[in-house]
């Protein structure tokens, strides 16, 4: 190990300059996962679009993540090689999403991560795992795409499946006795298929009637026809599972009709558990609940993150930020195990992750199964209160009470 240590310091300032000349030297030196003082880490995201926010918002965390790695001496093992996080806009296609991660592959980079959708991702982790690059999940939740024996891939947060059962666990616990009927509401995609298929076969175990399921297309350009039918049915709970753009559009029509409800809840809902969505929409969403991942906010590590990010970045950091912040310190953590950048090495470290130091709000380590799941992974209800995210449940996160009833 010493003999490494060595030989990494002496090459440094040789490899520094060569990669300075740009990412395209890298392959030239060796392609990717090539042990340099410079390690790179691909990230795939919809930059461009109505995605684009919530994106760019992953981006500066994991940049963020970089920047305190890199400050507190890099990676260790490696003789304090540097990270570098080289990016690719997806553009909302899977097909752009799979020709950035060939190039950002040839680019020399280790490990790719990505993408936000579910049907962008599928193709990317197909595209790594042709060439034998590991891939690491920031945001996609779809379950069938970690059905297909990769060996490459890998997924930090909860899918679809566990989104939906702890939906239907917590919601059975917390529900009041006058929440009999709901009507469920999603976008048409994997994301929102997969949750809707759970949430309708087991409403039933809540006590709750589900009155209808309603479908749409994430990308519609209005929801008119669907608030309509919900106006007319008249539930007691809206589930709502859509992106930030959607879920807003939804939220501005039933609010230009005057339609209520005794509870909201979405499901991963990329609108409900954003700062700028309750900027957006202030007291008319007012204790709203979503059942999404989250940051354990009880730790002393996560408040400082909190502070770091909005210092940095001007914003409140999203639940999703939170995702691609924590991929680049699982990534750095199996680099400083497997001792080498090399695409082979640090998907065997991968397999063998257990890291209880973390920000997320989920019972016990993040270490991966033999599909490549993190299998503590965990949702939690959050409630907006006072224009404010809280955890409201389980009680092991909790930092309020729920509220039911506007």
């Amino acid at each position: 190990m010493k003999k490494r240590r060595v030989i990494s310091t002496l090459l440094a300032g040789v490899m520094a300059a060569a990669l300075m000349t740009g990412c395209g030297d890298a392959a030239q030196t060796g392609g990717a996962g090539t042990d340099t003082a410079v390690i790179k880490i691909g990230s795939v995201h919809p930059l461009t679009g109505s995605y684009a926010y919530e994106a760019q918002s992953i981006i500066n965390a994991q940049k963020l993540a970089v920047e305190e790695i890199n400050a507190a001496g890099g990676i260790k093992s490696m003789g304090g090689a540097k990270l570098e996080l080289v990016t690719g806009d997806s553009q909302a296609s899977a097909d752009t999403g799979a020709s950035e991660t060939e190039r950002l592959i040839a680019e020399g980079c280790s490990i790719v991560t990505g993408t936000f959708q579910s049907g962008v991702t599928l193709t990317c982790m197909q595209k790594a795992e042709q060439n034998e690059v590991p891939f690491l999940v920031t945001v996609s939740n779809n379950v069938a795409m970690f059905e297909n024996g990769f060996e490459w891939c890998f997924r930090i947060q909860p899918n679809a499946n566990v989104f939906a059962e702890d939906f239907i666990q917590y919601i059975s616990e917390v529900k009041t006795d006058d929440i009999k009927t709901a009507v469920l509401i999603h976008e048409d995609s994997l994301t929102g298929t997969d949750s809707g298929d759970i949430i309708s076969a087991n409403m039933g175990a809540t006590g709750i009637e589900l009155l209808d399921r309603i479908t749409y297309s994430a990308s519609t350009s209005t929801l008119s026809t669907e608030v309509t039918k919900i106006a007319e049915l008249k539930p007691d709970l809206l589930i709502a599972i859509g992106y930030f753009a959607d879920t807003s559009l939804l939220v501005k029509e039933l609010n230009e009709r005057g339609v209520t409800f005794k509870m909201v809840c979405g499901v991963a809902n990329g609108g409900i558990s954003d700062s700028k969505f309750v900027a957006d929409f202030g007291e008319s969403v007012e204790n709203f609940l979503d059942l999404n991942y989250r940051f354990n906010p009880n730790s002393d590590k996560t408040q400082s993150l909190l502070e770091s990010y909005k210092t940095k970045f001007g914003d409140d950091m999203s639940v999703h930020a939170v995702w691609g912040y924590e991929s680049i310190y699982v990534i750095a953590d199996a680099l400083e195990r497997a001792e080498s950048s090399s695409p082979a090495a640090l998907r065997d470290a991968l397999k063998t992750t257990n890291i209880e130091d973390h920000v997320l709000a989920q019972p016990g380590a993040i270490t991966f199964d033999e599909k490549g799941e993190n299998v503590n992974a965990a949702g939690v209800l959050v409630q907006i209160q006072n224009g404010k995210h809280v955890v409201v449940y389980p009680e092991q996160f909790a930092e309020a009470e729920l509220i039911v009833g506007k």
